[in-house]
């Protein structure tokens, strides 16, 4: 458990608390009497900063993710090229994952409701909406709670998305028109379906390589070498 100074600001104290809680426990088990004993406040004083448990537990990611895009975007702006592109977004990606393991597992696997059959999609204006499988709909404010967090996820996303297509556009990465790949309609970045496929399952692969493979020992830049070597020249033993 994390030590928190007494002094500091309640507001700040019960954020630290959560985040301990929330990373140990998940989001469901996480209780808001334990985040309160440990940040040594009222039930009251949480409920005034933050409404309730979703969105103390918002609040936490809106912070990092924040901080998360300033550094992606400063990060791979000052890399001329797409491999360098690559090594900067993934070398930070990496850092980010394992330092924040606990709070984006819960984003990644809890919050996502993919259990009940739902996925995000776009509809006919460009607006994000969840879609179920099943047929079944979400009332608007449960869809509405869980919508932020998969633009949380798709923010992380773009960015490299955006590489890619950067990529395509300059013929360092080679471009297959992929007609049976949806394309995301996003009036911030004009993308191919290719990058947007291809950054999602890079993305998703660096995630769970971070959640349950990759090991802990190993460096971040060594990993990136090998992810970057990867995806750039393929799996093929060189002829």
């Amino acid at each position: 458990m994390t030590a928190i100074d007494p002094t500091l600001p309640k507001k700040e104290r019960i954020l630290i608390a959560a985040e301990d809680v929330f990373s140990r426990r998940g989001y469901t088990k996480a209780t808001l009497d334990e985040i309160i004993a440990m940040a040594d406040t009222g039930k009251g004083t949480l409920y005034k900063y933050f409404g309730n448990k979703d969105n103390l537990f918002y609040t936490l990611i809106e912070e990092k993710h924040n901080k998360l895009m300033e550094n992606l975007h400063a990060l791979t702006a000052e890399q001329k090229d797409i491999s360098g592109k690559l090594q900067a977004y993934l070398n930070c990606m990496l850092k980010f994952l394992r330092q924040n393991k606990g709070l984006w597992l819960i984003v990644w696997y809890e919050l996502n409701a993919a259990h009940q059959g739902i996925h995000p999609d776009i509809d006919k204006n460009g607006n994000w909406v969840l879609t179920s499988f099943y047929g079944d709909t979400l009332p608007t404010e449960e869809e509405a709670r869980l919508l932020r967090y998969y633009k949380v996820l798709w923010e992380e996303i773009s960015v490299l998305a955006d590489i890619l297509q950067a990529g395509q556009d300059s013929g360092s990465l080679k471009y297959t028109d992929c007609k049976q790949i949806k394309a995301i309609i996003d009036p911030m970045h004009n993308l191919t379906s290719e990058a947007i496929f291809g950054a999602y399952h890079l993305f998703a692969g660096v995630a769970n390589g971070v959640f349950h493979v990759i090991d802990s020992r190993f460096g971040d830049e060594e990993l990136t070498s090998i992810i970057v070597d990867y995806f750039l020249n393929g799996h093929a033993a060189k002829q």
